[in-house]
């Protein structure tokens, strides 16, 4: 397990709110709905070397559920207001998540997790890959190919709205990779585990990509892999964290936990991946444990993880730690970790992106569902790390710019953050999340005296919301 530097306190995020800025020269901030007439999930984010700014999202239910839609925004107040946008209207069946990533020449890219047609009983997920190099805010430039499918058992497949992906990325020459897991023994020959799927050239053509599974097989058993995050350095090489349930080449049983995969060239061959175990992350579904990946530009890999409950570690259960590993990265010894810090329970949905600097963000959700940001500004790697923590915005300002109608039985509302996305700016940070509005809803049985009560789903909906960095 790792070394741990700097322990955990009782600081909420309230008490965290102390980010220091100049009023004279504070960017501007603010939040919006990218569709506030229709539902829309899954929002992810992205920013060009070129400054522009790009989203994408699905229309998730109702009219809108065969639709995908991305936007760019090359203004000033692109984390703000809609006004500014271009966005386009994609047709696409069954689209459940998306993932955005932009290449180093500014195009956008585009992964999609959907549900197959009908027909295609032996699978129930779908992966495409989208590309397009010009006026990409018009649906016609957008070319889309599906390059595999899974048809597993879907145990969490009730997580799924709750529980973020972080499973695409772009090399540094703009070459898309992605991560899935399978457990498909329907088709012949049955297909279990964990592929990494890459593509060097001509990537709209499904043949062009490579499948590399870095599950163990011993005889009829597979290693289960939960929840696996991808990420690849500028220098092409790649890492992997995941929940594993691991075996050693000759079928013994090895503890389970958190793993690190590194990858550092030739990544098709799965005999150049090395593993480690980090950390027991401990289980439970709300709130869920959830982690995420990032490479330093040196190519050093760095860690954001929201345990969960039941953990080894006392203590550690719903809060969030920063790791990090500079040497030696394919051994426990070799990997660090001190605590984030933002209170008990705040974390979960880790998005880890890293400035220009090296330093870490982290977007995350609050215990009562809000969205915010951690960030460390010095000594981020020692004893002693400098975190601070903000809100991206409190939940009643959407609440009031978009007020939810209820149904006649229904009242109680509720509204949680779930899925955030961060992307940075010079002096901002945005975040990307989806906003889901629940309420209590009575029914009556004739036969029943007391009327009954159920949550349901009233609204889903993607928001963005931009913060002020100054004081880093």
């Amino acid at each position: 397990m790792f070394r741990m530097f700097a322990a955990f306190s009782a600081v909420s995020l309230v008490s965290l709110l102390l980010v220091s800025c100049d009023s004279s020269s504070a960017p501007e901030t603010g939040g919006f709905f990218p569709a506030p007439l229709q539902e829309s999930s899954s929002v992810a984010l992205a920013r060009g070397a070129d400054g522009r700014s790009h989203m994408a999202f699905t229309g998730y239910d109702g009219e809108t559920k065969n639709e995908i839609y991305y936007g760019v925004c090359e203004g000033a107040g692109c984390g703000t207001s809609l006004k500014e946008w271009s966005v386009a209207t994609i047709a696409f069946p069954s689209a459940i998540k998306l993932q955005l990533a932009v290449t180093p020449d500014g195009k956008p890219r585009l992964y999609i997790v959907a549900r197959p047609p009908t027909e295609e009983t032996n699978y129930n997920r779908t992966y495409s890959y989208g590309e397009c190099d010009t006026d990409c805010a018009e649906a016609d430039n957008w070319t889309f190919t599906r390059i595999a499918e899974s048809g597993d058992n879907l145990i969490s497949d009730a997580l799924t709205p709750r529980v973020p992906d972080r499973t695409f990325v772009l090399d540094g020459k703009g070459n898309p990779r992605f991560i899935y897991t399978d457990g498909n023994y329907i088709i012949e020959p049955d297909h279990y585990g964990a592929f990494v799927m890459a593509c060097d050239d001509g990537c709209t053509e499904r043949q062009n990509w490579t499948e590399t599974d870095l599950a163990l097989h011993v005889g009829y058993s597979t290693e289960s892999f939960s929840k696996p995050a991808l990420a690849v350095a500028e220098n092409g090489a790649m890492g992997v964290v995941a929940g594993l349930y691991p075996f050693a080449e000759d079928g013994t049983q090895l503890k389970q936990g958190l793993y690190y995969y590194g990858c550092e060239a030739d990544c098709t061959d799965k005999a150049n991946w090395r593993r480690t175990f980090i950390v027991q992350p401990g289980g439970g579904s709300i709130p869920s444990p959830t982690w995420d990946l990032a490479f330093t530009p040196e190519g050093k890999p760095r860690l954001a993880l929201f345990a969960g409950d039941g953990t080894e570690v006392e203590g550690l259960a719903h809060q969030l730690l920063y790791a990090w590993c500079n040497e030696k990265c394919d051994t426990e010894d070799g990997w660090s970790a001190n605590a984030v810090n933002p209170g008990k329970g705040v974390g979960e949905g880790t998005d880890l992106v890293l400035d220009k600097e090296g330093r870490p963000h982290i977007a995350m959700l609050t215990a009562n569902g809000q969205a915010a940001i951690a960030r460390c500004t010095d000594a981020c790697e020692t004893d002693a790390p400098q975190w601070t923590a903000d809100l991206a915005e409190e939940i009643a300002v959407p609440q009031k710019e978009r007020p939810q109608a209820l149904p006649f039985h229904c009242d109680g509302e509720v509204w949680n953050g779930f899925l955030p996305s961060l992307t940075l700016g010079e002096k901002t940070a945005t975040i990307g999340y989806d906003i889901v509005v629940e309420a209590r809803c009575l029914y009556k049985d004739v036969d029943e005296p007391i009327p009954s009560a159920t949550f349901h789903e009233i609204f889903r909906g993607s928001r963005i919301a931009t913060v002020s960095l100054n004081g880093d």
